[in-house]
């Protein structure tokens, strides 16, 4: 999906929100299965993102840690999974979500494969925004900031042998 959209295959659509669904969907399963066995599922998904999301990495001024995942959580998790995307819930609040992609050739192309293996690394490909920006009346995420952000989360939880032992118990359990 990070390729698209590609116009010279007529794939118009870009996915944003298919992609950063499968990615929160990727960390609330994380969250509740190799993260935490305790509290409910919005503390483990908050708590695996301020624990384990590569914050300090982020560019520029971000927001704190825990507010970024309480954002990740409360605009983009919930809305996405519960309502497609309109926030039925909080819609009079007036919080507008623009989930942004990295384009190129005029935003008629995805990514190129020398992007998407940067994104593979683990260095944070350069430049690229913040994850989450809570702008004047918007909350902006950048896909494949997330992309980058939650495979850097995963391998940092996957070293953690004390969590990685208590999941496996977890799972033996099951």
């Amino acid at each position: 999906m990070l390729r698209l959209p590609d116009l010279d295959r007529d794939l118009v659509a870009g996915c944003n929100f298919a992609i950063t669904q499968v990615l929160a969907a990727a960390v609330s399963g994380i969250s509740v299965t190799l993260y935490g066995h305790n509290g409910g599922s919005g503390i483990r998904f908050k708590g695996l993102l301020k624990d384990y999301y590569p914050w300090p990495q982020e560019p520029g001024s971000i927001m704190p840690p825990q507010e970024a995942a309480n954002v990740l959580y409360s605009v983009i998790r919930n809305p996405l999974t519960h309502d497609l995307g309109l926030d039925l819930k909080n819609k009079r609040q007036g919080q507008k979500i623009v989930i942004k992609r990295l384009a190129t050739d005029n935003k008629r192309k995805g990514l190129p494969e020398y992007f998407i293996e940067q994104l593979e690394s683990p260095n944070r490909p350069s430049p690229m925004s913040p994850t989450v920006r809570a702008l004047s009346g918007k909350t902006v995420v950048l896909v494949e900031a997330f992309y980058w952000g939650v495979r850097q989360m995963v391998e940092e939880l996957s070293r953690d042998a004390s969590r990685m032992r208590s999941a496996e118990t977890f799972l033996r359990s099951i």
